[in-house]
């Protein structure tokens, strides 16, 4: 039996090529992740490490303790402690690490960098790349990737002021350049090293984060126990050794890790399910194609056990063969994404990449199981196959239709998972509606081999009339339910979920959007601190920078408001052009007419919507109508414009309000705040932009991201159509060569085989969109009930999913571009005259 074997793998190589590339995809992705995983750890504990490369022991607060303090109010404890610390026993030196945020910046453009203490030489972990340490107030260093994206070099010179405190910046100059430690968790912004003293300024509200701690002849335990007996009297203070620090740190993070493994792993299960479909059908089909063959061999001698034996141990070398293929691919891919990392643009920098030999086993374990699971559905029919079968023709199999016991538990799977799905998206909330979804797609899919061919047989036979081939497709497609619908349960699987995801973070997004356009809906707001205000040349500048699409000018000055009966108010007024405010603004503002004035109610006094007041400015006065709106500024009156130049004379310019282009990026919004700010430093920016870019931004990573991860489902599926549709034009060759004899030329066979294709891939498709909305409504339902401040709305992506759709469209046609030319290529005489 072991020459049958090799010799029936050896004549079937060819249709068994497309299934071993589904088993080594999905056996890539496993190998992948949990590869990248253990990189992930590895990088981080090394990272972590690096930090307290020369300190034995580390003195931090525990985190509920530095939750409640305030740097601007409260007592620096570690800071305090560090003396008691420098004298306890066996210690040989100790330094605290300190931090705190300002306002860089370097010529004209501007920044928010880190300000860190330079450490004592016996635990400073830093290294210099060039220059030296700083040695007075007025000098630091500068970590090399900002100096190297800014153009600074040794002897520059920057400027640094407290965030917010209104303080002349503080020039100070650059004596070194520092390399990153490690690989790891990128920094994030500018990073500079200065002299301790420069951080006691009280502007700055310096933050200290732990003590480092390097013990003399005494071991890292006997230095922890005398520096915890120094600091007994602190509380909410670990004293940890530099291992217990490691590893409870990378405990925290690779929760984390954890937690995103377990994610990827979820998506390469998907992946897994559909090869396994993909898997099952294929070697369905050979089992049917092979049937006087195996006929053949019982009549010889051969046992139902040693065809069962055969088939598997065809899908064991298949496996064996694909699953080593799929580590490989697995292992390169992990390569490629940790040197990407490594760009300086990622936020994580991965280290050298860790090989496991036993998670390399255990991918390569899962894509064997997963082939010999698979196939044995095929190989117990194939045990049916009696000797009789060998003396007569066998034709393309038509049934395998789906038992009665099939239908039941599938309706039963999707009235129960339909049933929890509705209670869990209107009262329960997400869990119950993730597990009833779920239960319910998994009774679908058994259900698919009813209705997937149903509704194949409808659209084909409303295109059946156009042509010979259409109505030949629509009948091939039909003619073997259970296979079409095992083809089509592939790609629904990926298209479900795609659509899934496409509908469930537009929605996000577009929901977050409004949202933030109601209570925010000004993109950008430039205010100035300066009494000058805002001149004209910086208007006009402004305006015309890029990705400003329309801006507007408020003006602003203190005027008198006095009520009918009260005492009068000093209160500062806004001039705004109530036509241009609302053509800037995202969303329905409400803004002043000509006559009224605009209050917060919780400015208002005893004043009420209708009232009239005496406004006073400088030059004139004029009665108004009080209006009162709780989206109003606080303690601000706003009138139009026109109104204020009434009652003074040349009202500043205090601020200006943007409108954005629709397109703009989170990183262009960050550039253009980043320019505005280097008009002026008396220049503060604000508004909805930043906030709604942000968002969008993570959803759209997010997005590319599951989409990126569900490809792979989606790739494996097209592969199932590919390989069914080659296996089946090998089955129909005869029935093709004599309609071919009959006068169906090489076109209209091609065009047959790809309009077959096509149902299959789109009815499944548009099955996979209709169930990717609803799943993802449940969805939005099930978060909004739990999430009770943000209403989650359903907003479909209709370009989106027509895109999905045409995917399915191309699949199709491009999954019978092989099939369809050989079968083209065939000579029918050869074809009908063979056995």
């Amino acid at each position: 039996m072991i020459r049958v074997l090799f010799s029936g793998l050896r004549a079937t190589l060819a249709r068994l090529l497309a299934t071993g590339l589904a088993v080594a995809l999905s056996v890539g992705f496993v190998v992948a992740t949990l590869t990248l995983s253990a990189t992930f750890t590895r990088t981080t504990e090394e990272s972590l490490a690096a930090s307290m490369a020369r300190a034995d022991v580390l003195v931090t607060q525990t985190v509920a303790e530095m939750a409640s303090s305030d740097p601007r109010t409260s007592t620096d404890v570690l800071l305090t402690l560090l003396p008691a610390v420098q004298a306890a026993p066996g210690v040989a030196a100790a330094d605290v690490e300190r931090l705190a945020y300002v306002d860089l910046r370097f010529g004209e453009t501007r920044s928010v960098g880190q300000i860190s203490a330079v450490l004592d030489e016996s635990v400073r972990w830093q290294t210099l790349t060039a220059g030296r340490w700083p040695q007075a107030l007025t000098e630091a260093t500068l970590d090399r990737a900002t100096a190297e994206s800014v153009g600074v070099a040794e002897g520059d010179t920057l400027t640094v002021a407290a965030v917010g405190s209104g303080v002349s910046p503080t020039a100070v100059t650059v004596v070194g350049i520092t390399a990153q430690q490690a690989a790891g968790v990128g920094a994030g912004g500018p990073t500079l090293l200065m002299q301790g003293e420069a951080l006691t300024d009280p502007d700055l509200f310096s933050l200290s984060t732990s003590i480092l701690v390097a013990g003399g002849d005494a071991g890292p335990d006997a230095v922890a126990a005398s520096v915890s007996a120094a600091v007994a009297g602190a509380s909410g203070i670990v004293v940890q050794t530099r291992a217990e620090a490691v590893d409870d740190q990378t405990a925290q993070l690779s929760g984390s890790a954890t937690v995103l493994t377990s994610i990827l792993l979820a998506f390469a299960a998907i992946a897994l399910f559909v090869a396994a479909i993909v898997i099952a059908n294929t070697f369905q089909v050979l089992v049917s194609q092979r049937t006087r063959e195996l006929a053949l061999l019982r009549c010889v001698g051969a046992g139902a056990g040693q065809v069962r034996r055969l088939i598997l141990g065809e899908a064991l070398i298949l496996g064996l063969a694909a699953s080593a293929l799929g580590v490989g691919i697995g292992v390169a891919g992990a390569h490629i994404l940790a040197e990407l990392s490594r760009d300086g643009a990622s936020v994580v920098h991965l280290g050298r990449l860790v090989i496991d030999p036993v998670l390399l086993a255990a991918g390569f374990g899962i894509g064997v199981l997963l082939t010999l699971a698979s196939a044995l559905s095929p190989a117990h029919r194939a045990t049916r196959v009696r000797p009789v079968a060998a003396l007569r023709a066998i034709a393309a199999p038509v049934g395998m239709r789906q038992g009665l016991v099939g239908a039941v538990v599938a309706l039963a799977l999707i009235g129960l998972g339909g049933t929890g799905l509705f209670v869990g998206a209107t009262r329960s909330g997400l869990t119950l509606a993730v597990v009833s979804g779920v239960i319910s797609f998994l009774g679908i899919l058994l259900a698919s081999a009813l209705f997937i061919p149903w509704i194949v047989r409808i659209v084909g036979s409303t295109i059946g009339w156009t042509s010979v081939p259409a109505r030949l497709a629509a009948l091939n497609a039909t003619r073997n339910p259970a296979r079409t619908a095992s083809t089509a349960a592939a790609l629904l699987v990926g298209v479900t979920l795609v659509t899934m995801m496409v509908v469930g973070v537009t929605s996000v997004r577009t929901s977050i959007g409004d949202k933030i356009d109601e209570k925010r809906p000004v993109d950008l707001t430039v205010q100035s601190v300066d009494p000058a205000g805002i001149t004209a040349e910086q208007i006009d500048g402004i305006s015309a920078m890029p990705d400003v699409e329309d801006a507007t000018a408020v003006t602003s000055a203190r005027v008198t408001i006095s009520p009918a009966a009260g005492t009068p108010v000093l209160m500062q007024a806004r001039g705004i052009d109530s036509a241009r405010a609302q053509q800037v603004a995202r969303s329905s503002v409400v803004v002043p007419e000509p006559g009224q004035l605009l209050l917060n109610p919780a400015d208002a006094g005893a004043l009420q919507t209708g009232d009239s007041v005496t406004v006073a400015g400088d030059v004139g006065s004029a009665e108004l109508t009080v209006m009162l709106e709780e989206s109003a500024a606080r303690k601000q009156a706003t009138l139009t414009h026109t109104d204020l130049l009434i009652l003074v004379a040349a009202p500043v310019t205090g601020q200006m309000q943007l409108r954005l282009g629709d397109g703009i990026t989170s990183g262009q919004v960050q550039q253009l705040s980043t320019d505005i700010l280097s008009v002026s430093d008396k220049f503060t920016v604000g508004g909805g932009a930043p906030e709604r870019t942000y968002y969008e931004q993570i959803l759209d990573v997010m997005l590319l991201i599951v989409l990126a991860l569900l490809t792979m489902a989606v790739v494996i599926a097209c592969v199932g159509v590919a390989n069914t549709m080659a296996l089946s034009v090998y089955e129909r060759r005869r029935e093709s060569a004599l309609l071919r004899a009959l006068g169906l030329t090489r076109g209209q066979l091609r065009t047959t085989l790809g309009i077959e294709a096509t149902l299959i891939t789109v009815v499944a498709a548009a099955c996979g969109i209709g169930l990717g909305i609803v799943y993802a409504g449940a969805g939005l339902t099930a978060v909004s009930l739990q999430a009770q401040k943000l209403a989650l709305t359903v907003h479909l992506p209709w370009t989106q999913l027509a895109m999905v759709l045409l995917g399915a469209l191309v699949a199709g046609l491009l999954a019978t571009v092989v099939p369809a030319g050989g079968a083209a290529r065939r000579s029918p005489v050869e074809s009908l005259t063979r056995e």
